[in-house]
């Protein structure tokens, strides 16, 4: 594996829709990946969410995902609970939760994510 400090462009990802996603309102830009940087022990990308948007249910089974709220505010739903997130707010998914993130502002919501280990 080449060892050398890379950068991902944002520009540079094409924006796509998440895996497996079912509804309209989410797009993703995946910036680090094992198959774009080399990356063998993350994936980090960043997930637009228009205003208004009900999101679908989703789990990664071996992986730990963070969210890191740049814009915006979400609502991550789990089990039977739900907990808000603003600018500024990280939020920690261990893996094997089972969780929905909504957007009920009026203005899309940017995030950070991170999952270890890689997706892709």
């Amino acid at each position: 594996m080449n060892k050398e400090p890379k950068v991902a462009g944002t520009e540079d990802a094409p924006l796509v829709t998440p895996f497996q996603c079912t509804v309209k309102g989410f797009k993703v830009r995946r910036l680090i990946t094992k198959k774009r940087l080399g990356s063998e022990k993350l994936t980090l990308g960043i997930s637009y969410i228009d205003p208004g948007c009900k999101g679908y249910r989703w789990t990664f089974k071996d992986n730990d995902e963070v969210y890191y709220v740049l814009k915006g505010r979400i609502t991550l739903h789990y089990d039977d609970k739900k907990l808000d997130a603003k600018d500024g707010d990280a939020v920690l998914l261990p893996s094997g939760v089972e969780y929905q993130l909504d957007n009920a502002g009026t203005e899309t919501a940017m995030t950070v994510y991170v999952l270890t280990p890689p997706i892709e």
